[in-house]
């Protein structure tokens, strides 16, 4: 399965509530994107996972907390997909970026946000190659999923290597997204220039990035050797520590 990045604007019900002044300044700067995976594969030595740009920005929001709504500017999303030619199902691991976050945010921040990005895809396949992705622990607030995320993820300088370049990289994501949050610069950017112009958004409840899949549909995923030998390596890492 090979994503087009900006297949999404294909759909003319969606391209529609795009101004093509946004659409233009999107595609101009598709290179930061394509620049900054680049980046990563070279820092990490692994393959970036496909990834797409979604015109309809997510807004997380939950009845718990009046009035606190969060801006998903970037999701790592497992999904079930056809095996060509087969009737057999897999799991694909993509990353989301949302319109906005290209539109307004600066190169360092869209560079940040897919290495943070990057730590949550190694995540996943370690989640589904030791079949621990059936259930998951809901979150119920906004700070909840925050919080449930941070503790998911890999330390970075297990990931990012490269001694030379890696360290640059890991100063940045966490510059660009201190605490697990994003920048209240490009937050309230979105706001301004999106979310109050009436572009498109819709509202989701931090529980529904909460996913059960089927073990036949994991069986059959062939993920990426390279991520499989790199998290053997860090679990080797962390047992070893753990027995000092």
């Amino acid at each position: 399965m090979k994503l087009d990045p900006l297949g999404r604007f294909n759909d003319l019900s969606i391209k529609d509530k795009i101004p093509k002044s946004i659409f233009n300044k999107i595609t101009k700067r598709m290179q930061y994107v394509e620049e900054g995976a680049n980046r990563i594969e070279l820092i990490s030595g692994i393959k970036y996972p496909q990834y797409y740009i979604e015109p309809i920005l997510p807004i997380e929001k939950t009845s718990l907390e009046v009035g606190k709504t969060g801006i998903l500017f970037a999701r790592t999303i497992p999904t079930t997909i056809t095996i060509p030619n087969t009737t057999k199902q897999s799991i694909a691991i993509i990353v989301q970026l949302s319109a906005a976050l290209i539109a307004f945010g600066n190169k360092g921040t869209i560079h940040g946000i897919l290495a943070h990005e990057f730590l949550h895809y190694i995540e996943h396949v370690r989640r589904f190659t030791t079949k621990n992705i059936i259930s998951d622990e809901i979150a119920n607030t906004i700070f909840e999923s925050q919080y449930a995320d941070a503790e998911r993820l890999y330390n970075p300088n297990l990931i990012f290597k490269d001694k030379s370049k890696g360290p640059a990289l890991i100063k940045l994501m966490r510059k660009k997204f201190p605490n697990h949050t994003v920048e209240a610069k490009l937050i309230n950017k979105t706001r301004e220039l999106w979310m109050n112009k009436g572009l498109p958004y819709t509202k989701i409840n931090p529980s529904e990035n909460i996913a059960g899949f089927d073990l036949v549909a994991i069986t059959n995923t062939i993920f990426d050797p390279m991520v499989k030998q790199r998290i053997n390596e860090i679990e080797n890492i962390v047992k070893n520590k753990n027995k000092k």
